[in-house]
This record gives C-alpha cells, sequence and structure tokens, in this order.
C-alpha cells in the first residue's frame, strides 16, 4: 500500500513538474506541438511581417538648427518666394513599446507595429549550429509556401538569419566559401535590405514554429508638401537627398553594415502625387546612410499658384533604419479680402487708362493678377509710382524696361508679345502678377507661353528703370492706381487687385 502511494505521489509530482516547465517557457523558446510519428521535428518559419525605428527612438529627428528646439523637435525655416516661407520637420515613426508577458498566456505580449510583406515578396532564411557552421538555407515566397521548414536535429540549438529586399526578384546570394555565420555577408545591397536573427533550440517533441519579424536596415523617408491656406502645388521638379551610400554590404551574424560610398551620391526623391491640390505627398524614398547629420535636402520647382521657388534644407540628420515623415508646411496661411475685377481701355492715341482700388488696411499685402495687356502699364500706391520709368512690355515702343531674370525676353527665343497672351488670346488666366507685401517689397511674375500657362517666372526691371520703394497700411487704408499711357491707337489692361489678410492655418 506504501509502495502504491509512493508511486502515485512520484507520478504527480513528475506531471506537475512536466507542466511547471511548460507554463514558465519563456517567449523566446519555440513553440511546439505535439507529433506521433516519431519523426525529425520540423521547424516551420512563420513571416510575422517587417518592422522599422529604433528600439528606443527620438521624438523627432530632423533638421539642426540652433535657435529652434522645442520638446526635441527640430524645424528650420526656409525662405520660399517673396512672400512664402517654408517650416520642414522631420519626425521619425515611434514603434510601441513591449509591455511585460502576461504571467499565464506568454504570448499575451503586445508587440511592436508590424506592416504585412507584400504578396509574393522574397526572403532567405538561413540555419547555423551552435558554433556557427553553415547547416541549411531556404528561399521563401510570402503566401505561397509559408508552411516550409526545415528538418532539425532536436536538442539542439541553431542560429537562425533571415534577409530579404523586399521584392518579389531573386534574394541576393552569399557568396563566400566556406560558410559560416562569422564570415556569411551580402555584398553590395542597394534595394530595400532587411534583416532578422534568432538562436533557438529546436525541441524534439514536435513541430516547432518560429516568428520572423524583418526589419528595416536603411531608411526610409516619405515627403509631403503642405500649402493649405497659401495655394495650389501644380507641379514639383527635381528633388533629391544627400548625400547617401549607392549601396552597403551587410554580415549575417549581427546585421551590421558597412557602407560603400561614392562622394556626391544623391538619392532622388519621386513621384509626388496629386498636383493641383494643396498638399502633394511623394513615394517612400529609401535611403542608404550611416548616421549623419549633415545631410541636405532639396527641393527644386515647386509651382505655388503659379510662382516657382526651391527649398533647401541643410544638416539633416538621419538614422539607419527608422521611416521618418518628412513635412514642409508653407506660411503663413492667408485669405483673399475685397477681390476686385476690373478691365479698362483707350482707343486714343493720346489718352490711356486708369483704375483705382480702395484697399481696407490687410496685413499681408496686396496682389495684382493682370489677365490682358497691350503693352505697358505702372502703379501707384500709397501716392508712390511703383516703377521710375513705365513698364514697357513691347519692342515696338520703343524701349523695353522688363524682362524675365534669366535673361530671357518677351518676342525673342519663343517668347511672344505680351498682347498675344491670356485674355488677348481668348485664353484668360494670369499672364502678370505684381505682389506687394506688407513691407513695401515688390515682386513682379510673368508667364513666357501665349495660351497664358499656369507657371509664372519672376520678372525684373531693365534698360534704367528701376522700382521706388513703396509703402504698405496695415492698419490704415490703402490707395492703389494702376494706369497707361497710350501707345498708337489702342490700349488695354484687365486683371483682379486682391488685399491678403493672414489667417490661422489649419493643423
Amino acid at each position: 500500500m506504501i509502495k502504491n502511494l509512493n508511486t502515485q505521489k512520484y507520478s504527480i509530482l513528475l506531471v506537475a513538474s512536466c507542466l511547471w516547465v511548460t507554463s514558465c517557457r519563456s517567449t523566446d523558446t519555440a513553440i511546439t506541438e505535439e507529433s506521433s510519428n516519431g519523426t525529425l521535428p520540423n521547424v516551420i518559419v512563420q513571416l510575422i511581417g517587417t518592422e522599422t525605428g529604433l528600439d528606443i527612438p527620438e521624438k523627432t529627428a530632423s533638421i539642426t538648427n540652433k535657435k529652434t528646439s522645442v520638446a526635441k523637435v527640430q524645424e528650420i525655416v526656409a525662405p520660399f518666394d517673396g512672400m512664402t516661407t517654408v517650416t520642414a520637420t522631420l519626425t521619425p515613426e515611434e514603434k510601441a513599446a513591449l509591455r511585460s508577458q502576461a504571467s499565464i498566456n506568454p504570448m499575451a505580449v503586445t508587440t511592436p507595429e508590424i506592416t504585412e510583406l507584400g504578396k509574393d515578396i522574397k526572403y532567405n532564411v538561413a540555419v547555423y549550429d551552435t558554433n556557427g557552421n553553415f547547416v541549411n538555407e531556404k528561399t521563401f515566397t510570402y503566401q505561397q509556401d509559408d508552411n516550409n521548414g526545415f528538418n532539425l536535429n532536436g536538442g539542439q540549438n541553431y542560429n537562425f538569419v533571415a534577409y530579404s529586399i523586399n521584392s518579389k526578384t531573386p534574394v541576393p546570394a552569399v557568396s563566400n566559401t566556406p560558410r559560416t555565420l562569422a564570415t556569411d555577408k551580402l555584398n553590395n545591397i542597394s534595394g530595400d535590405l532587411m534583416y532578422f536573427k534568432r538562436n533557438m533550440t529546436v525541441s524534439g517533441n514536435g513541430t516547432n514554429y518560429i516568428d520572423v519579424v524583418l526589419k528595416h536596415k536603411y531608411s526610409i523617408i516619405t515627403s509631403k508638401l503642405d500649402a493649405r491656406g497659401v495655394g495650389i502645388i501644380s507641379a514639383v521638379g527635381s528633388a533629391n537627398i544627400g548625400p547617401v551610400s549607392s549601396s552597403a554590404n551587410m554580415s549575417l551574424s549581427n546585421g551590421d553594415l558597412t557602407y560603400n560610398t561614392t562622394p556626391g551620391t544623391t538619392v532622388p526623391v519621386v513621384n509626388f502625387k496629386t498636383f493641383n491640390n494643396e498638399t502633394v505627398t511623394s513615394d517612400p524614398t529609401l535611403v542608404i546612410s550611416d548616421n549623419t547629420s549633415t545631410a541636405k535636402l532639396t527641393v527644386n520647382n515647386i509651382v505655388i499658384d503659379g510662382v516657382m521657388g526651391n527649398v533647401a534644407l541643410n544638416n539633416v540628420k538621419i538614422i539607419p533604419g527608422v521611416k521618418y515623415n518628412l513635412n514642409l508646411r508653407f506660411s503663413p496661411c492667408r485669405e483673399s479680402i475685397d477681390p476686385t475685377p476690373f478691365s479698362v481701355e483707350s482707343n486714343s492715341s493720346s489718352v490711356g487708362t486708369s483704375k483705382i482700388f480702395n484697399m481696407p488696411a490687410t496685413d499681408f499685402g496686396f496682389v495684382l493678377d493682370i489677365t490682358n495687356l497691350d503693352n505697358s502699364f505702372n502703379m501707384i500706391i500709397n501716392g508712390t509710382q511703383l516703377a521710375k520709368q513705365e513698364i514697357q512690355f513691347e519692342k515696338a515702343a520703343g524701349t523695353q524696361t522688363v524682362g524675365f531674370q534669366d535673361g530671357s525676353r518677351y518676342e525673342a527665343g519663343g517668347i511672344p508679345g505680351i498682347w498675344t497672351m491670356g485674355a488677348g488670346s481668348n485664353r484668360p488666366g494670369t499672364i502678370i502678377r505684381i505682389v506687394i507685401s506688407k513691407t513695401g517689397q515688390v515682386s513682379m511674375y510673368g508667364v513666357k507661353t501665349g495660351d497664358g500657362g499656369t507657371q509664372l517666372y519672376p520678372l525684373v526691371l531693365i534698360n534704367g528703370n528701376s522700382l521706388n520703394t513703396v509703402t504698405w497700411n496695415t492698419t490704415s487704408p490703402n490707395t492703389v492706381e494702376v494706369n497707361q499711357k497710350p501707345y498708337g491707337g489702342y490700349t488695354r489692361i484687365g486683371g483682379t487687385g486682391t488685399g491678403k489678410k493672414i489667417v490661422q492655418c489649419v493643423q
């Protein structure tokens, strides 16, 4: 009787011990399912997804500026045109922090944000024994052969290394021989490199599952141009980030990178979409770069409400493996006050034209959009004449006193005469824009195509003509006169004069 009781006692202790070992298994050990067929243990690879970011990321990595630092969010303000500036902010996407493992369910844990791998993306898994000797490797295609795996010895410890370039094309191969974990590496990788490594002891009692989360090794930057409350973005020219590396080599033992650098290498920021809106966003840009705080971003030929400008940002901080959102916010936001259309003409060879705008006080100035012109004009702002001479566009009138800042001229090099543009060709649109800022700074722009076009290029006064200093009243009414001297038998001008007021930007 005592023997039977002792046997039962030891059996209960054995079962309790097994249950305790199973319940206390950590999340780093294999998850097993019982198998009764006696075959070698099968290790199944389960691709969970991909992740980016630092384990403990900075709140914001951005453009270094000693003058501004708010809770680690660093910004830089750069000029765009005579009335508009741009504030750039580069913000990394943070990973969610892991919570403590649940005491009962070892899988009850909040993981970092995971992104699903694209269908048919290929990834490679290599296996090494506890001494680092190469055992086997296989290439997997996501959502095609996800239940494939390895037959490995139960009770032995292995290192599993997974990598991909986030592509449906073949995964780059390890070229060195003999293969060992210490020496294996990938060379000259220019694609979206991702990496995973895990050490695991294979159980001999069932099927083992290894969950793979591939981490991006290169940075990814998505750029957004935000001109809400400023104007419509109709075009963006070239944009790039540099200097960067053309590729990198990666050690499979720890994922460390060695960068292949060619001086002056940049990466293009491409495919801004969708134009003719207040905001446009680029495709994600893959940036191959070591830790740096001296990168430069340039965006050229941004066209907002017809006016083209460039943005150059220096000292951009980039950390490998981090996904960034770059926001370029144009400001100040403004609204139109008392937009007043006009159209005047004269059939006299001795009498010109005149239009007077009585504008209220505005804290952002005045804009005159001219939609038809034949073939000169001037302005008087609060009693001061804008230009010392008539702003003359036509060659036959004598001396042209206005031209494009880049040296091109009206009626030359394929640019038609001003009288044929806009409403003069029955194609309405702004052909000349005069911008008077709240400080009295004057900017002039013009189109180069006969149909009026949508892009305005900077104009300058030439051949002895120049601008006078004018005053714009921000707290009292303003008087603006547009006038023309007569030429030949016909003179005309038309468009819209508008006051501009600063308003709060939409966040």
